[in-house]
């Protein structure tokens, strides 16, 4: 077992060589690093997406340093495994902060974690462009953060969309209790009665769940067009297999988090064939820099990214063009500049409202189709045809 000592002492610290955001091609930076802090789940139940997104913090100080640096000066990332612990990761930013001192702040990832740092960030007056979805830390509460990811409330709107397309009526809702859940969901509820569907069963429950076999049969005692999962991997992927096993049917089951991540399919198996997920970016995008990023990704790191990465990468992107815009680390110039940055990144358009909350950002529906996911919604996107409903286990 680490201990919380031997936790601190270790650093997942990375140099990376290069890059500005309008670089002087070929020019070698110099000078010392640019040191750029967070914490990461890198162990832990929420691992997977999380490496997902140190791995687009990586690429993209990589990309910026072969460039020539920012500010003329190399980057270096200094990651810390917060394990999933919001505690932990407010120590570690307090490390990173006070002890480190490093020069700028990215997210760790999870909105827990994002509200448990985000006093401490904000007491410290660094700006921190951030990776929680929810949206009450940008309301102007905490006026350091600046939301880098699509808010929660539209993460499943248009599975709502291709739901009601099909003239389904009726949704059932399983929800993690936690914070970004439980947003969700009532985003998903104002969507579906907007699109005239009726939320005819909702339950909340815990986040240490493993057995879902009672709350999937409850919730087909109501006969639901659409089971709607508000949840992480594992519980979407547990869901599932309870709903196999208790034989519930339903036309459309869709999941939040848990179908983006490559572990759901191999997990799964034939179990995840037709099952639909919320996705914030996919690679088929015709989005700027996309085609450059998913090739150079997947060179480095021998798989495809995912939407946790492609946040990440741009996140980290937008903020170095802000830093050389300003010309200096002030970090009130740097929040001045990215609050007025609107730009085109491998996610879509990067646009923020006067508190720091993400405008621009939109989201997309995949489907896992023999063993694959497929992005299906919208049309114009789309790599597939819509498979519905859903086949019989």
């Amino acid at each position: 077992m680490t201990t919380r000592r031997e936790l601190l002492q270790t650093s997942a610290a990375i140099t990376l060589l290069g890059a500005m955001a309008q670089p002087r091609r070929g020019a070698a930076a110099a000078g010392p690093p640019i040191r750029v802090g967070c914490s990461i789940t890198q162990t832990g139940p929420y691992s997977a997406p999380a490496v997902f997104e140190l791995q687009g913090y990586q690429l993209a100080a990589a990309e910026l340093n072969k460039a020539g640096g920012v500010l003329g000066r190399p980057i270096e990332i200094v990651a810390y495994d917060d394990q999933g612990n919001p505690s932990t990761a407010v120590q570690l930013y307090q490390k990173l902060i006070h002890s480190d001192r490093v020069d700028l702040l990215v997210s760790p990832y999870e909105a827990d974690l994002v509200l448990a740092v985000a006093p401490l960030v904000t007491r410290a007056r660094m700006v921190m462009p951030s990776l929680g979805a929810n949206i009450e830390p940008y309301q102007g509460k905490y006026p350091y953060l600046i939301q880098a990811i699509t808010q929660t409330p539209r993460y499943m709107v248009p599975v709502i969309d291709l739901a009601a397309s099909r003239g389904y009526k009726t949704v059932a809702l399983l929800v993690q209790n936690t914070q970004f859940p439980q947003e969700l969901a009532k985003g998903i509820a104002d969507e579906a009665t907007a699109k005239g569907m009726s939320v005819v069963f909702r339950e909340a429950y815990a986040p240490t769940t493993t057995d879902f076999s009672a709350l999937v049969l409850k919730a087909a005692e109501r006969k639901p067009d659409v089971i709607i999962g508000a949840t992480y991997l594992a519980d979407a992927m547990g869901i599932v297999h309870a709903a196999k096993a208790e034989n519930v049917q339903a036309k459309m089951f869709a999941f939040s988090i848990g179908p983006v991540e490559p572990e759901f399919g191999k997990g799964l198996g034939p179990a995840a064939e037709g099952i639909f997920g919320t996705t914030l970016y996919f690679p088929s995008l015709k989005t700027a820099g996309n085609e450059a990023f998913v090739a150079d990704f997947t060179a480095k790191f021998g798989r495809a990214p995912d939407y946790h990465a492609a946040v990440a990468y741009a996140s980290l992107k937008v903020l170095a063009g802000a830093v050389q815009r300003v010309g200096s680390l002030d970090q009130d110039k740097i929040l001045r500049a990215l609050l007025q940055t609107q730009t085109d990144t491998v996610v879509g358009r990067f646009a923020l409202s006067p508190t720091g909350m993400q405008t621009g950002y939109t989201s997309y529906v995949l489907q896992w189709q023999k063993g694959k996911q497929e992005l299906v919604w919208p049309r114009e996107q789309a790599t597939a045809p819509v498979e519905l409903p859903h086949p019989a286990w």
